[in-house]
């Protein structure tokens, strides 16, 4: 979450000096063409364009540039997350109502996520991770297809167990220890 908050802030910014260019190049539209004036600085000046004055300046043109840089850059970022999960590598009902059991009893409990992902997960991340069952810190497109979007659905929050997911692989019961939100309605 805090990269979304990260990037509000940044496009609330961005706006605040926008707007505030747009008063200063609007008033500036009411200058006369005396003499006796004083001319505005190029960066806070009307443009003019084959003699027609434009109310845009240079400096409205440079803060909407880096307004679109920011957004361009935070919304191509790719979405992040760190789970845990518990694997049982048999396909049947009998496996997805043992998950859902399981599912069950842990709740959103951490530590019993660890001690079941020890005790019962097939994949080797549940007898060596860090906690068990730790898959670490991983990008959005790099977990099979049925994986990556329960983990970064939008209805996900971090913190909580989610499953049973089935993939090729088996079924997966994942826990969710944080995510960021970069691209949460792209997945939906």
């Amino acid at each position: 979450m805090a990269p979304l908050k990260q990037f509000a802030r940044h496009a609330a910014c961005a706006l605040t000096l926008l707007l505030s260019t747009l008063t200063i190049s609007s008033t500036s539209a009411q200058d006369t063409d005396d003499t006796n004036t004083i001319e505005r600085p190029f960066l806070v000046r009307d443009l003019r364009v084959f003699g027609t004055r434009l109310p845009i300046s240079p400096m409205t043109i440079l803060i909407f540039g880096i307004s679109a840089l920011i957004l361009f850059k935070n919304l191509t970022k790719p979405s992040t997350a760190t789970a845990s999960h518990i694997l049982l590598d048999n396909d049947s009902d009998a496996t997805r109502d043992k998950m859902i059991k399981m599912k069950e009893e842990i709740g959103d409990d951490h530590e019993k996520f660890a001690e079941f992902a020890r005790k019962f997960s097939t994949c080797p991340s549940g007898k060596n991770g860090n906690p068990n069952g730790s898959l670490g810190k991983f990008t959005l497109g790099t977990m099979v297809p049925p994986f990556d979007k329960a983990v970064f659905s939008s209805k996900t929050k971090a913190g909580s167990v989610i499953g049973p997911v089935q993939t090729q692989f088996g079924y997966h019961l994942i826990l969710v220890h944080e995510k960021d939100e970069q691209r949460s309605l792209v997945v939906e």
